[in-house]
């Protein structure tokens, strides 16, 4: 119980800093997964192409071979990167990856009548996407989304590797200076446990919200 008294501080502190990490990283990979997917729906085949094999490089490599190689890698080069920034740019270029392919698919998945409907009504393609499209494409990508903020939330337990103190960081050191590495590492699973479900009880409650959408 000591070592829970002792740590839980430091556990929080980490498990916010996870939290606010987790919810920039997101927004940025959203914002340029949406542009990647456009482009690789709409763009000419030199941009599909190049998209294409960006997500399946993200997709193919080990997720903690890409943080060291963003991390070492440059460093090797002589372009130093503190262990939040190396970890920011890992987290958005890896989720960018995975929502290129959230958003392609529920883009693709609204019905071409819809989008013959409203260039019939004389829509134009950005009016079209986001009064038509989108708004359909989100009820359907929304529990995927919802995935990926945790998948996102879980992909920061490696930033301790590189020396981010985050919740592991924490639980390391403590684990280093006492003999209980139970108590910590059980904390650490709480801490993240209720983040996730955080995360989940709002994407249930957007489900529910844009259900008329389906």
């Amino acid at each position: 119980m000591h070592v829970a008294e002792l740590y839980i501080g430091s556990i929080a502190i980490g498990a916010l800093k996870d939290f606010i990490l987790t919810v920039v990283s997101t927004l940025v990979s959203l914002i340029l997964g949406i542009l990647f997917a456009a482009l690789r729906l709409y763009g000419n085949f030199i941009i599909k192409a190049v998209i294409g094999w960006y997500v399946e490089i993200i997709r193919g490599l080990p997720a903690i071979l890409q943080l060291f190689i963003i991390f070492f890698g440059l460093n090797q080069i002589g372009i130093r990167l503190s262990p939040l920034t190396a970890g920011l740019i890992w987290l958005v270029a890896y989720g960018s990856g995975y929502a290129v392919e959230i958003f392609r698919s529920g883009i693709m998945d609204v019905a071409d009548g819809q989008r013959e409907a409203a260039a019939a009504l004389g829509l134009n393609w950005w009016t079209m996407m986001r009064k038509v499209v989108m708004p359909q494409a989100f009820a359907v990508m929304l529990p995927a989304l919802t995935s990926f903020v945790v998948l996102q939330l879980k992909n920061t337990t490696m930033l301790y590797l590189v020396g981010y103190a985050d919740i592991m960081y924490q639980a390391r050191l403590g684990t280093d200076a006492t003999d209980a590495p139970g108590v910590l590492y059980l904390m650490s699973a709480i801490a993240y446990l209720v983040m996730s479900l955080i995360i989940g009880i709002v994407g249930n409650r957007m489900e529910k919200r844009v259900a008329a959408y389906r």
